[in-house]
């Protein structure tokens, strides 16, 4: 049976004459596309299979996902793993009590408000020396889910930092409490395909997200809704057609067929693995570098960590990362995030080798600061939650300057990558102390989420 590559690859050279959607008719763009590229953007026709009802090529495609993957079933996503997350969500009764992992993605809040659902939150574990977040903790879990039941849990393994979560002492814990196990691995997309990778969730969760883009060579937005056979198909479906396009675009798609089999080809993965434990351990042998060690293992919760995830602690030549990431920038060099200690730098097959050689001769160079110490790590003090989720970020709200929004009742969830973790959330008060630590960080050049033109979104 044909691939979807193959099949639309025969359309765009067949010369057809198309009298139907998207306008540009595979040949409209001036060039700035290639025509066999272009040519394979096609809609729903008798020969290319309807993303909400798939019988043949999207079938065939999902199918292959799930043998990948090991899921009873595979959902392919063209508005990223945020869908999958909403669809998730979407797909539990209403009102449903959950537990969230405080470093979900902002997708998860917004996909409970949409349905309507209660969170509780579980912050995950502080690693004090080498100043990071780990993951949720099972230990955790159990206490929270012996205070109160709750319909699902969702935490996210791997994280930003390629840190795993104990997904099997997790699944233990929430199905032993009747609960369903959610894990978003939005960063876990590779595992799969080496041996030198972390163990993906399939054993053990009921329904997983991959962001094929994020690590594969897929484009931005082809993502994966995977799920086990706890789950009924019926429901995310349904879910999904709530959250998802109804004219997906067929280069999203070709890019996840593309991406699913070059990752099986020839080793990719187990060389990418050891060629960025290589980079590391070059870079590590720099003054006053280091890169985040496999020692972490087993503290914090951490039971495994993505060698393909290149995490460097600049804070030896007493600077910043986000000074340093600036420092990089000036040569040619983008990372993914910087924090105050460290940059996150993501490595795949596709990496050209001559930018390691970069990476490396821009590192040695890389001037001393004068930081004497970082600070501490986010306070996250208490906030009272007045408001749910739904009545928060659906409500009436307004915008408010980020320096006079203390005491106000948040509409949005705000704070800072990495780690990623809110310092508050939909519906909570917003505290002075945390609203304090936001502002130092944002002086020192942390990215914010959440914040938009200097002013935030809270309860009108």
């Amino acid at each position: 049976m044909q691939r979807l590559q193959e099949i639309l690859g025969e359309y765009a050279q067949s010369g057809a004459a198309r009298f139907h959607m998207p306008g540009h008719k595979g040949r409209g763009m001036g060039g700035f596309f290639s025509d066999e590229l272009i040519g394979c953007d096609v809609t729903e026709l008798s020969f290319s299979d309807d993303l909400h009802a798939p019988e043949a090529a999207l079938l065939r495609l999902q199918q292959s996902c799930a043998t990948i993957y090991g899921a009873s079933h595979s959902f392919l996503l063209v508005n990223g793993s945020t869908s999958g997350l909403h669809a998730m969500m979407l797909s539990l009764p209403e009102g449903s009590e959950l537990i969230v992992g405080r470093d979900s993605h902002r997708a998860v809040f917004a996909g409970a408000a949409l349905a309507g659902h209660k969170c509780r939150y579980l912050l995950p574990e502080y690693e004090p020396l080498h100043g990071v977040w780990g993951v949720v903790t099972a230990k955790s879990l159990k206490k929270a889910l012996e205070a109160a039941p709750a319909k699902a849990v969702l935490v996210t393994s791997p994280t930003y930092y390629g840190f795993c979560a104990d997904l099997k002492a997790l699944s233990e814990v929430a199905h032993s409490y009747g609960a369903l196990l959610f894990v978003d691995a939005a960063h876990g997309a590779h595992f799969p395909f080496s041996a030198s990778l972390p163990e993906g969730p399939a054993p053990y969760a009921d329904a997983w997200v991959v962001s094929a883009h994020k690590t594969l060579n897929a484009l931005g937005q082809a993502a994966l809704l995977h799920i086990n056979s706890t789950m009924k198909e019926f429901a995310l479906s349904r879910a999904l057609s709530l959250v998802q396009t109804s004219s997906p675009s067929y280069l999203l798609l070709l890019s996840l067929d593309w991406a699913c089999y070059t990752a099986r080809l020839n080793n990719v993965w187990t060389k990418a693995a050891s060629a960025c434990e290589a980079l590391a351990e070059d870079i590590s042998a720099l003054a006053g570098l280091k890169t985040l060690p496999r020692s972490l293992i087993g503290t914090a919760g951490i039971i495994d960590i993505d060698k393909t995830r290149l995490v460097i602690d600049v804070s030896g030549r007493s600077t910043t990362g986000y000074a340093a990431k600036l420092y990089l920038e000036a040569h040619n060099i983008f990372v993914e995030m910087a924090g105050e200690r460290h940059l996150v730098c993501i490595c795949t097959p596709s990496d050209d080798p001559g930018w390691y050689k970069m990476l490396l001769e821009s590192l040695s160079a890389l001037p001393n600061g004068s930081i004497l110490r970082a600070s501490n790590p986010e306070p996250f003090s208490v906030n009272e939650q007045i408001l749910s989720l739904r009545e928060a970020m659906l409500g009436k709200a307004e915008m408010c300057p980020l320096s006079d929004c203390s005491g106000r009742i948040a509409a949005q969830a705000v704070g800072i990558y990495p780690p990623g973790i809110p310092l508050w959330v939909p519906g909570e008060c917003i505290h002075h102390e945390n609203l304090a630590y936001l502002l130092e960080q944002q002086a020192k050049g942390a990215s914010l989420f959440g914040v938009n033109k200097g002013s935030v979104a809270v309860v009108g």
